[in-house]
């Protein structure tokens, strides 16, 4: 008996069950379960303001975390940049420390002057005007090849770059002149570094000045620090002309005036900047 009533009871409690269950899944579309739906949204949200508000801060609570990150990452690329100095550095540091050990074991000479050795100008032929001179100085004036050559400007008082020498006898010299089509000379204009060469005339071609930069008529145009010849911040010349090779090119050309034109015919004197040793 007893457990007739137990079947009968879980029947009972079955059926209660499933009435609940339909109840609730038609009640959901009548309108009075929607109605007590809203009253609970309308209580637990108060407005949409307040959603969207919500909705807001967690945005940007995402961004925040999102800027976190990417500065993190920014910080460990300048971190490790500055490492990469700091060791650039150091290898500078025990290079130059090297470079002292080893002048000291061969107790190398480090050059303390120049000596300016002013000479005449023998000849300049003229079907090769801008190509080369011969000076009346050589070997017996303790001249060699490859030593700078340069003249007064008269204009500015200054010295300006005329050539290098490339062959040395006894009692003369040949200069090959910046002008040479065969001459390179690492310039400077306005601090960008370029390339000038020569093309026989009085005129430089100044090449690899990029198209953006501002280069004008009239700019001065002087060695630059990567010359292994003559030293920093020679005058050299004058800008005429600047323009693009064609459309696609990234740099600019120009052509600037050499600034020894005039000394060479009236003065007829080249200096020679000879290093001297302690």
């Amino acid at each position: 008996m007893h457990k007739y009533y137990r079947i009968k009871l879980e029947k009972v409690v079955f059926v209660i069950l499933i009435s609940i269950s339909l109840y609730f899944i038609v009640g959901r579309f009548s309108d009075s379960v929607k109605f007590i739906k809203n009253i609970v949204y309308e209580f637990i949200y108060q407005n949409l303001s307040v959603t969207d508000r919500i909705f807001y801060l967690t945005k940007n609570i995402f961004a925040s975390i999102k800027n976190i990150s990417r500065l993190q990452q920014e910080n460990l690329l300048y971190k490790q940049k500055n490492q990469e100095l700091i060791n650039k550095l150091y290898n500078y540091d025990l290079l130059f420390q090297e470079y002292s050990d080893l002048s000291k074991l061969l107790n190398l000479k480090k050059n303390k002057k120049t000596l300016l050795v002013f000479s005449k100008i023998l000849i300049r032929e003229p079907s090769e005007w801008y190509k080369w001179i011969i000076i009346d100085k050589g070997f017996n004036d303790g001249l060699y090849n490859e030593l700078p050559v340069v003249m007064f400007d008269k204009y500015n008082s200054i010295l300006c770059v005329l050539g290098k020498i490339i062959e040395t006898y006894k009692n003369s010299s040949k200069i090959i002149l910046i002008t040479n089509s065969t001459y390179k000379l690492p310039v400077e204009i306005n601090g960008i570094k370029c390339l000038a060469n020569g093309i026989n005339s009085n005129l430089l071609r100044i090449n690899y000045i990029p198209v953006n930069e501002n280069i004008k008529h009239g700019d001065k145009v002087i060695v630059s620090n990567l010359s292994s010849i003559f030293q920093k911040g020679l005058y050299v010349g004058v800008i005429k002309t600047v323009r693009i090779s064609n459309k696609t090119s990234e740099f600019k050309i120009a052509d600037a005036e050499i600034c020894f034109e005039n000394n060479t015919i009236c003065n007829n004197v080249a200096i020679v900047l000879l290093p001297q040793v302690k």
